[in-house]
């Protein structure tokens, strides 16, 4: 049916909100779907199975005006649309955005690798792994956005049902929006960049990208100040793979080949650059093997790709004594996979679709180390060219071999068979540095490259440049190399337009260097083909006239292109490149992870291994970037963190103390299950006070978090099976409150008659209990006669009231501040609903530079009032700090609770962006649950496909941020927790590195009976080390790695007052 006209207030009221919404931004592209009846011939579509779509403009639903898109998948297909072109600056920041209708929207859950997804809209321009979040299941308008870079000037929003897979249902589409983003805060927030000088860090998507720049040592020193930690890292696993039992001696045995083959080879200007490194390493606290790192340090990390190519080129480096054998005639196609060094890619005119160039290069090496080419520097020297380059933490040199220049060059590379080794020459590293960092042109890339060559690194190197569009591969050997070039029409195979390389020499002369051996055996020197060139030669014949970043990266993304031991790809193309704009996939570009395992051939289980995931593709823009960023440096005020008090705890010392002699022994029985809270409250409260630390605050500490735990664990129980009396215990077989509401209530009583007592006569009391009914049965009667008479008080009263009472105190505390004279005074009132308790706890007053715990008795009364007077003005004050009451918490729910109730609850994990990697963690956290504890696999769910009773009804076990999670994104506000675009602030402090993460369990906004249990990290790797195990964890958790640097309970916001300026706060 059509929709019903809006009333007038209505009307004025949204369209204020949609003014509102571009307020500020000028929108490069709008479509509405207003003034039309039917989808325009001249939008694309890409429909996999046509029969089973309907598409068609819709005006019986809308997000505003009267119109907007339908597509209808009535099967489980892929159906997208391309809209109107869009015109783009390259390298600049836009935000696509829109709003998505669904009606039972669902993607196969089956597809994998990559994870089929249910609506989204995207650019042509994105690679298949990225795209705005996704919205699935039956939801009503929902806003989605995606920030990204530009990497095509002319290109064109897609709209898709079933994207990478297919999807079945209805979804609607309206007000699709492209606007530039003027603000670099909205994609990189200045929270997550660390600055040194004008040097800068930030971390993106597995990525560590540093801007640096100047004179060699002030560069170097800023990249070793900026990496610091990252280098130490690399060191540790370049010495353990060189000597797994005894790394020390590994790495100095590197150190002495660095030093007797390569320093004295490197040109004056890089040394500078490396003893920049080690000293600015230094500077920020760099350590390797007990001493600080040094100039050899960085030379041997710079040289040990050449290293690890001198056994390969000695064996081909004849000695007088070569003798005569009869080696294997395939020895080549018999390199170990780990030699297996890349594939790369140029196309230019005619094979390219803009008859530009396009180039590709994909980076293969051992896991283990691998994984740590995930810096990109963008580098700014004093002399020469800017250049952007992947490299390794503390690389002045690439070893992917990943380079573009603002003269327009680009270079990439992959190893073919050593080559002889020329002990007279200058390493690889020093050479390609020079070319990119001085090289305008091919020819001047060739000679640099070629000058006295030592042969080690043995490859094919990909040379373009965008000033001429020309392309170029040079294969060079030790004292042999071969030079093809698109403007002399050298295409081996006849490939017009196209290079392609894959540790396969292709020149006869260059593969008669493989010819020496010092057994002198004959080699095989015919070139044969390999499945890779097989399936770049297919590719070349499939797409000619059409190469560009999108085909190239399906092509990346296939096999036998891509190896099990990939770890990246690198896409670019002249557009891109002349404002050095590249892509970056982190981690396979077949979207398989790479996790440490025993004996694995990818990634073993060495000391320090971490997986390597896939976390799809990045761009980046260094001189846009750069720009933007030093322009909102000179305007970002960094907040001051706040400087933690210290407890005075000096009036509560004897509280936080237990002489262990004093501790009881013995067991008592009960002489009905009336007594069973004295039996188990006992041995809780024993153990209590036997762990009490001697330091008074960590003792402080320990008992807050018992009794928060046990207060938390009651109120739990009291949700799932209501509540009971402290002498109601029984054996029961349907759930657990006969035993812990005893159990807990019983050893806050006691908790409470030590309070009262004291510790001596406390003690005198449970001595004297436990020496005269030792193993004999006990009365309640006989429990209060005991206290009484040791204590000399009256205490039936105070002991039934936790005894003989169902529910907990409620109390409210109330305050007040004013000036007195030269005293400010407190005024305290504690109030209470019937029925009165007469209780003992603890209140914290903060001051300047402290907090002064007190304990206070509270009596059976309505209201108590309490007067404090201090010589500098109160702050706060927080309530029953110690817990020291069980009292009744908006929040009470921990990790553990997942134990209790592991039948209800679904894993959520995110479809924003890192799709399968978030999957596979969420599959793993699945396995190490159903390990640990629960033996069943708890449901995975994906974010945009809960339905809305689904998410009332049961627990959620949420993973990731906002960023990639679009189920956090959409119910943030309901969090406690302030999210930003990679960092988060937890009590009153800012995380923003990629290794910190937040463990939170909450009670589920839309039903209190269910939890939220949510593992919130700024990285994936992050996400990675919280989940990789199950733990026992509190109410919340701050991780770095897979440590746990703090934990806590929740705190109630009742019982914490602050006082404002007016002197009076309730």
């Amino acid at each position: 049916m059509r929709k019903i006209k809006l009333l007038f207030p209505l009307i004025l009221f949204l369209s204020f909100f949609l003014i509102g919404d571009l307020k500020g931004v000028n929108p490069v592209f709008k479509e509405d779907f207003e003034g039309l009846d039917k989808i325009p011939e001249k939008w694309t579509k890409y429909l996999s199975d046509p029969d089973k779509v309907k598409i068609s403009i819709d005006s019986s639903s809308s997000h505003s005006g009267r119109n907007s898109l339908l597509i209808e998948n009535k099967d489980f297909c892929s159906s997208t649309i391309f809209l109107n072109k869009v015109s783009l600056k390259v390298g600049n920041i836009y935000r696509l955005k829109g709003w998505i209708k669904t009606e039972k929207v669902y993607s196969d859950s089956e597809s994998r690798y990559p994870t089929s997804l249910p609506a989204c809209l995207s650019m042509h321009s994105f690679p298949f792994t990225n795209h705005s979040p996704t919205v699935g299941g039956t939801s009503d308008w929902t806003k989605v956005e995606t920030i990204f870079i530009a990497t095509k000037s002319s290109d064109f929003v897609k709209i898709n049902l079933g994207m990478n897979g297919k999807g079945i249902g209805k979804a609607w589409f309206d007000d699709i929006v492209v606007e530039e983003v003027e603000d670099i805060n909205d994609f990189i927030p200045m929270e997550r960049v660390k600055w040194f000088g004008e040097a800068y860090r930030y971390d993106e998507n597995g990525w560590i990208f540093i801007h640096i720049e100047g004179e060699p040592y002030d560069r170097g020193y800023q990249h070793g100040f900026l990496l610091s930690r990252e280098i130490v890292s690399y060191i540790e696993k370049l010495a353990i793979r060189a000597n797994s039992d005894n790394p020390s001696n590994g790495w100095n045995e590197m150190r002495l080949l660095a030093d007797s083959l390569f320093l004295r080879k490197f040109e004056r200007e890089f040394l500078e650059e490396m003893k920049g490194i080690a000293d600015g390493a230094v500077k920020a606290g760099a350590r390797i093997f007990d001493r600080p790192l040094d100039l050899l340090d960085i030379v041997t990390i710079n040289s040990a790709v050449d290293i690890g190519q001198l056994s390969s080129a000695l064996f081909r480096t004849s000695h007088p004594l070569s003798r005569i054998d009869f080696g294997n005639a395939e020895e080549e196609l018999k390199i170990p996979e780990i030699l297996h060094k890349c594939s790369s890619l140029l196309a230019t005119k005619p094979a390219s679709e803009d008859g530009r160039v396009v180039f590709g290069q994909l980076f293969m090496w051992n896991g283990y180390t691998g994984v740590h080419w995930n810096v990109i520097c963008d580098l700014v020297p004093s002399k020469g060219f800017r250049f952007v380059y992947e490299t390794f933490p503390g690389g002045i040199h690439s070893g992917a071999d990943f380079y573009i220049n603002s003269a327009g060059i680009m270079i990439g590379e992959t190893t073919v068979m050593q080559t002889p080794f020329n002990i007279d020459g200058t390493p690889q590293s020093n050479r390609i540095r020079k070319a990119i960092q001085y090289g305008k042109s091919i020819d001047d890339v060739v000679s640099i490259l070629i000058d006295r060559n030592n042969g080690l690194y043995t490859n094919d190197w990909l040379i373009a440049d965008t000033k001429t569009d020309e392309i170029a591969i040079l294969l060079l050997g030790t004292d042999k190399y071969k030079l093809w070039r698109s403007s002399k029409n050298d295409f081996p195979g006849g490939t017009v337009g196209f290079y392609w390389s894959d540790n396969n020499a292709k020149d006869p002369e260059v593969r008669k260097e493989y010819v020496p051996n010092p057994l002198n055996s004959p080699f095989d020197l015919i070139y044969r083909t390999s499945n890779r060139d097989i399936e770049f030669y297919n590719f070349y014949k499939e797409y000619f006239g059409k190469i560009d970043s999108i085909s190239l990266s399906k092509l990346w993304a296939s096999s036998p292109i891509n190896r099990p031991h990939a770890c990246d790809g690198k896409i670019t193309t002249s557009e891109m490149a002349e404002k050095l704009v590249f892509l970056a996939h982190f981690g396979k570009t077949t979207l398989r992870e790479k996790f440490p395992e025993k004996g694995s051939r990818l990634i073993p289980d060495l000391p320090g291994a971490i997986p390597h995931l896939t976390l799809g593709y990045t761009a980046f823009s260094p001189i846009y970037i750069t720009e933007k960023l030093k322009e909102a440096r000179r305007k970002f005020k960094k907040g001051m963190e706040k400087k933690e008090n210290f407890n005075d705890l000096s009036e509560i010392k004897e509280i936080l103390g237990f002489n262990k002699k004093d501790l009881w022994i013995n067991t008592v029985y009960p002489s009905s299950d009336s007594e069973n809270w004295f039996v188990s409250g006992t041995s809780a409260y024993w153990n209590i006070l036997n762990e009490i630390p001697d330091s008074l605050d960590n003792a402080y500490n320990h008992l807050r978090n018992q009794f928060k735990e046990m207060n938390q664990r009651l109120l739990y129980i009291i949700s799932r099976e209501g509540d009971g009396e402290a002498i109601d215990g029984s054996r029961i077989y349907d759930g657990y409150r006969k035993y812990e509401i005893p159990r807990i209530k019983g050893t806050f009583l006691l908790h409470q008659l030590r309070l009262y007592l004291g510790n001596k006569n406390f003690s005198k009391a449970m001595k004297r209990i436990h020496n005269e009914f030792a193993e004999k049965e006990i009365s309640n009667s006989d429990i209060i006669r005991i206290f009484e008479e040791e204590s000399g008080k009256k205490l039936d009263g105070f002991i039934r009231q936790w005894l003989e009472r169902s529910g907990l105190p409620s109390v409210t505390p109330e305050a007040e501040i004013k000036r007195e004279s030269s005293l400010w005074k407190l005024v305290l009132r504690v109030s209470q609903k019937e029925p009165f308790y007469h209780f003992f706890t603890t209140i914290s007053i903060e001051q300047d530079d402290k907090n002064i715990v007190k304990l206070i008795e509270v009596k059976n009364k309505k209201t108590m009032e309490y007067v404090f007077k201090f010589p500098s003005k109160p702050k706060s004050l927080s309530f029953n700090v110690c817990n020291d009451l069980p009292l009744k918490m908006k929040e009470f729910y921990t990790f553990s609770n997942i134990t209790d109730d592991f039948k209800n609850i679904f894993i959520v994990y995110g479809t924003s962006k890192h799709t399968d990697t978030n999957r596979t963690l969420a599959m793993r956290l699945q396995a190490s649950i159903a390990d640990a504890f629960t033996e069943i696999l708890i449901p995975l769910k994906k974010d945009s496909e809960l339905t809305g009773e689904e998410i009332s009804s049961h627990d959620l076990l949420i993973i990731g941020s906002p960023e990639d999670n679009s189920f956090l994104e959409r119910f943030k506000e309901k969090i406690p927790v302030k999210f930003g675009k990679g960092f988060f602030e937890w009590n009153g402090k800012l995380f923003s590195s990629p290794d910190d993460g937040l463990f939170l369990a909450i009670s589920n906004p839309f039903n209190k009976d269910r939890v939220w249990y949510i593992f919130l990290a700024n990285s994936a790797l992050e996400l990675y080390h919280m989940t990789k195990r199950y733990q026992i964890l509190p109410t919340w958790a701050i991780f770095k790695g897979e440590k746990v640097l703090d934990k806590g309970f929740a705190e109630e916001k009742d019982f914490s007052i602050k006082f404002r300026d007016k002197s009076i706060s309730f």
